[in-house]
């Protein structure tokens, strides 16, 4: 029996908390489409993971569901992205978040709202 689409999102959202890249690797679909709106989209896991890479590269990350719901195979999610970089304060990102689950139980396409000049002065 597969996990339920709300349940695959928790988990990726877990994964990132703990920086575990390969936990993340295996919730995603080989074929992902990933896009971090306004930013051009990655198409791939390995692509998807190269995008990600400088997220992860944070000493701690806290990303914290506000709210989240499903229809169907497509999960919504409003999120607080918090990260603290080396030698940095934390800081945050909000984000609405999309995500698209495939018949094997895996993210098929993830799409994220947000505030480009909000990541910019987050990121280090």
């Amino acid at each position: 029996m597969k996990r339920d689409p709300v349940a695959i999102v928790e988990a990726l959202i877990a994964a990132f908390n703990r920086r575990n890249a390969a936990s993340i690797a295996e919730l995603l679909a080989e074929d992902i489409v990933c896009a971090g709106i306004p930013l051009e989209p990655a198409h791939g896991r390995g692509a998807t993971m190269a995008m990600l890479a400088p997220f992860l590269a944070a000493e701690e990350i806290d990303w914290r569901i506000l709210a989240i719901a499903a229809n169907g195979t497509t999960v919504f999610t409003e999120r607080d992205d918090r990260f603290r970089f080396a030698g940095k304060d934390w800081t945050a990102v909000r984000a609405a978040g999309v995500f698209e689950i495939d018949t094997n139980g895996r993210i098929a396409a993830w799409r994220d709202y947000f505030d480009l000049a909000e990541l910019e002065r987050a990121m280090p």
